[in-house]
């Protein structure tokens, strides 16, 4: 297997990895033309290369996800607020998770059970499992957490201790 080929199918493996489905095929028009001088089988090997340290730094694995619902976070001096839109995820397929410095929601939304009569026209909505991962500050009071979902936003609400004014300290130079 040459090099670029190996490259391709690391990238690959990765893409299934963190995303649960394998990569699209890439398509003709797709390509983009390097500069002059770029040597594209160089440049794709050391992009492989960047990905997977880039991988490898990742602190904790990712589960596969189906979809990412839309959010909006918000900090404030007393908390911060995440809001997630979920509509048609039931209240006992959520987890609302603190690993690691973060807010972690996970959830599941279920594909309607089929009709044998009806066969799909359209279908827009994303179903299977989603995940979502927001950073918190270091003085975030993770144990008094709130949790609230109604009319498919679920609201996470983390209160914020007042952070402590910065120690002043005269340094001697030498």
């Amino acid at each position: 297997m040459t090099e670029v080929a190996q490259a391709l199918n690391e990238i690959n493996d990765i893409y299934t990895r963190f995303l649960g489905q394998p990569a699209p095929e890439i398509g003709p028009g797709w390509y983009a033309p390097f500069p002059p001088g770029v040597d594209p089988m160089r440049y794709a090997i050391q992009e492989a290369a960047e990905l997977k340290k880039l991988v490898a730094q990742v602190r904790s694995p990712m589960t596969p996800v189906s979809w990412i619902p839309r959010a909006d976070a918000f900090t404030g001096r007393h908390e911060v607020l995440i809001r997630l839109e979920i509509p048609g995820v039931r209240r006992d397929h959520l987890k609302v998770l603190i690993a690691e410095g973060e807010c972690v929601v996970r959830g599941e939304r279920k594909a309607p059970e089929s009709d044998r009569d009806l066969q799909p026209l359209a279908l827009e909505f994303p179903y299977g499992t989603f995940e979502r991962r927001f950073p918190l500050p270091l003085n975030a009071e993770t144990e008094s957490l709130t949790a609230k979902y109604a009319d498919g936003v679920l609201e996470v609400k983390i209160p914020v201790r007042e952070a402590p004014a910065p120690k002043e300290m005269k340094v001697e130079i030498a």
